[in-house]
């Protein structure tokens, strides 16, 4: 189920939010401590259409109760007089509310600042105040602080919520639909967070694939909590789903390798893809490297089969199919790399793949660096031209690609030297178009647009999710509608 809190101010908004989420949730847990004046309980739970929780957080609980203790704690218990469907009691004050069914009570504990070392014993603690629900809130930020809380949710003999404040905390609410949560918390839309990071109902339902998730489903973690990593979700979740597989993606964070290996193993994930800040400290868990994985030595996917990580790197073969699309684009032609020159500026792992593979095409790479010697030695290992970065404009190419800004006291590429005709993909941009592509496309070059690259990466890790071809609109549906002008 998912429950979305209402936590207006005044009777006629809270009310009226509650006619809204009830369209779109399971559960509705309705904030007392929120109200300006006294709630009208009885007035409430009259006009619920969904089940309801009651709640009056204390401060230091993460809620705006202002009152006396004992004018809180009576105000629960009309909650539960009033027969709320569950009532929301902390842990310190169980022994205060007594049972008074129909009312389930939720015993709850919370900690803003970590996850208390000492977790599992204040589980346990909670499972002696004949809890009918243990709800556990903490700051999980990274997968040391999460592993107790997944120990738990995989171990639970009690229907047990566990909720990680900010977006790693999405991983959990994930984990718990898996093995049978009561129910997950949403914000009924962006700007109605409970608290920073917090999932909306839509991105549980169309991002994440909540409702999808039961006791069979197996996870490909996602590492990395930014746009990409986002949209790297919502894509390969259309792609698992069109593909009738019970798979679908966990967000998760990095932190300590060795830490995150025992997450990985404890929620037996099928795969995982790694943000590009992990790439090559990720080998540290020792896959089996295959293909561009062996060159970069790093990889963007791990599989898991056979006892066995097996790391790839797909971004290589996007990047190369990218720019041949490009340059066919151009000329149309049925080998579109071959006897064309390609220059490459800047000199990383990522330069060495990408020449190496336009010289195996027929194509003639040039690379292009301040760094004389690095330039130099790179070329003649992959049996290409080397020219110092100034003689770049002077350099006769078909396509430019841009695997390092190169930055210095010339401040990168002087643009105007881009023109008609020519490609021009730049490895070092987001999501949205750089400086260096606007100006580009603006002047009349054929641009190898972010977005798209992000989809030919996208198209590789399915196929090798999945074992199929995934049609790219399904990939393309999945992804926020381009705001780039």
């Amino acid at each position: 189920m998912i429950c979305i809190s209402i936590n207006q101010e005044s009777r006629r908004l809270a009310l009226a939010d509650m006619v809204n989420a009830a369209r779109q949730c399971d559960l509705l847990e309705i904030r007392l401590d929120r109200f300006g004046k006294a709630p009208e309980i009885g007035e409430l739970l009259a006009n619920k259409s969904k089940p309801a929780i009651l709640s009056c957080r204390r401060p230091k609980d993460g809620g705006d109760w202002e009152g006396t203790e004992a004018e809180r704690l009576a105000i629960l218990r009309q909650g539960i007089i009033s027969k709320a469907d569950y009532v929301e009691i902390e842990l310190d004050v169980a022994d205060d509310i007594r049972r008074f069914p129909p009312t389930q009570r939720v015993i709850s504990y919370t900690n803003l600042r970590e996850t208390p070392a000492d977790i599992l014993e204040i589980y346990e603690e909670a499972k002696t105040k004949s809890p009918d629900v243990i709800k556990l809130t903490t700051l999980a930020r990274t997968p040391e602080e999460a592993w107790p809380l997944v120990q738990i949710l995989g171990t639970a003999v009690v229907p047990t919520v566990v909720v990680g404040l900010g977006k790693p905390g999405v991983m959990l609410s994930l984990l718990g639909k898996r093995i049978g949560a009561p129910w997950t918390y949403a914000a009924l839309e962006r700007g109605m967070e409970a608290y920073p990071g917090q999932a909306t109902v839509h991105d549980l339902r169309h991002v994440y694939h909540l409702e999808s998730i039961g006791k069979s489903t197996r996870f490909v973690g996602v590492t990395g909590f930014g746009e990409r990593e986002l949209y790297s979700v919502a894509a390969l979740n259309a792609a698992l789903a069109h593909a009738n597989l019970a798979f679908r993606c966990l967000p998760m964070g990095v932190g300590d390798i060795k830490v995150l290996r025992r997450v990985m193993d404890a929620v037996k994930l099928a795969a995982a893809v790694i943000d590009a800040e992990h790439q090559s400290t990720i080998l540290e868990i020792e896959p089996e490297l295959h293909g561009d994985a062996k060159e970069t030595q790093s990889a963007d996917l791990l599989i898991h089969k056979g006892e066995i990580w097996h790391a790839f790197d797909t971004a290589c073969a996007a990047r190369l199919q990218a720019l041949a699309g490009a340059l066919k684009a151009k000329s149309g032609a049925a080998q579109p790399i071959k006897d064309r020159m390609v220059l490459v500026v800047g000199i990383n792992d990522m330069t060495r793949v990408l020449a190496k593979e336009v010289q195996r095409l027929g194509g003639n790479a040039i690379l292009a660096s301040h760094r004389r010697k690095a330039g130099q030695e790179m070329a003649q290992e992959i049996g290409c031209r080397f020219v110092q970065y100034e003689a770049l404009y002077s350099t006769m190419h078909d396509a430019l690609v841009v695997c390092d800004e190169e930055r210095n006291e010339s401040k990168g590429l002087h643009l105007g030297y881009l023109k008609q005709g020519m490609v021009v993909m730049d490895l070092t941009a987001s999501l949205r178009l750089s400086n260096l592509l606007r100006e580009a496309r603006d002047r009349g070059a054929q641009i190898v647009e972010p977005r798209q690259l992000f989809l030919q990466q996208l198209d590789q890790q399915a196929r090798l999710l999945t074992g199929k071809t995934v049609p790219m609109d399904v990939l393309q549906k999945a992804l926020p509608e381009e705001d780039e002008p």
